[in-house]
């Protein structure tokens, strides 16, 4: 698959989470795992005695998953519910799996459709861990089970799991990529400047080096006040999406450079950073050409302060 392909996978999948709650959602993680890790076993039902608090286990490992997939994960209710089931579900697998396989993980498989976890939850996983003395003890969201999918999976496997996926010239022509959601997402969050808050990094030496203008400079410090909006979108996205953006942005600082290289002309590097601003904002975000553009400089700004795009004087010294 290629990355434009990928990144509607990943919607589907996004789409998939959003769907599926209770028995449906414990079949599609009993699926993705049983195609990531060759010894899972899925364990069914059994008559009166169920699954006996395991919904699947890695023997070779110790690893044990149990699931739950309310319909509402953003319920008041869910975080007290969540962590009596977690509770009483380690205590019955510990009682009736130890003599087959002794548990040394556990994950308690939580569809939070990308809502992300609650302090109760991570509180109580770290006190079963402490009890028990595992190994490993943690409460596993749509995010972790999105990263084991796309970095375990083959393209064959993938299709399998999300589906059918359009082809690569389809997908250029709607424009469908990992930067147009984030996109959204930052002009969606956008909140007004407070001089009195204002903490911006020391950009000076960096835009110094690189030889940009004030104008440039004035944009890079009024995008980097949005700069928690993108944590905020990250902290419940798999790692593929911040690494897939950040390469995405890298890609296109490069061959902005590429596009200038060879030409006189004044204040290059402005003209490369605005070369990169035109080539990572999407079609299809929105007609409001200036929100849209608002939100492309905050994205320019996160990965300029990180160091992803333009030079860092720092590593010219080393």
């Amino acid at each position: 698959m290629n990355d434009n392909e990928k990144a509607l996978a990943r919607t589907l999948f996004e789409n998939k989470i959003h769907k599926k709650s209770g028995t449906e959602f414990e079949a599609f993680f009993t699926l993705i795992m049983s195609y990531a890790y060759k010894d899972f076993r899925q364990v069914k039902p059994q008559g009166r005695i169920g699954d006996r608090k395991n919904d699947g286990y890695i023997p070779s490992t110790g690893t044990y998953y149990q699931v739950y997939a309310p319909e509402n994960p953003s319920s008041d209710k869910t975080p007290a519910k969540v962590v009596k089931k977690a509770k009483d579900d380690f205590d019955g697998l510990l009682k009736d799996w130890s003599k087959i396989c002794e548990p040394r993980k556990y994950y308690f498989v939580f569809n939070d459709k990308y809502y992300g976890s609650y302090p109760e939850i991570e509180e109580t996983m770290s006190e079963i861990q402490r009890k028990h003395d595992l190994a490993k003890c943690n409460v596993f969201l749509a995010k972790d089970l999105e990263d084991v999918c796309f970095s375990l999976l083959d393209d064959s496997q993938l299709i399998r799991v999300v589906g059918f996926i359009p082809s690569a010239d389809q997908i250029d022509l709607i424009d469908y990529t990992i930067l147009s959601k984030v996109i959204g997402y930052v002009m969606s969050k956008f909140k007004p400047i407070e001089i009195e808050n204002w903490d911006v990094p020391e950009f000076d030496g960096k835009i110094s080096f690189n030889n940009l203008s004030d104008p440039i400079k004035s944009i890079l410090n009024n995008a980097f006040y949005q700069y928690g909006i993108l944590e905020e979108y990250f902290k419940n996205k798999s790692d593929f999406v911040r690494q897939e953006i950040r390469d995405r942005i890298s890609k296109a600082y490069k061959d902005s450079v590429d596009e200038f290289i060879s030409i006189d002309i004044e204040n290059k590097s402005d003209h490369v950073f605005m070369e990169i601003a035109e080539r990572i904002t999407p079609n299809n975000v929105s007609n409001n050409k200036k929100s849209v553009q608002d939100a492309v400089f905050v994205l320019m700004a996160y990965y300029f302060s990180s160091c992803d795009i333009f030079e860092s004087p720092s590593e010219q010294e080393s």
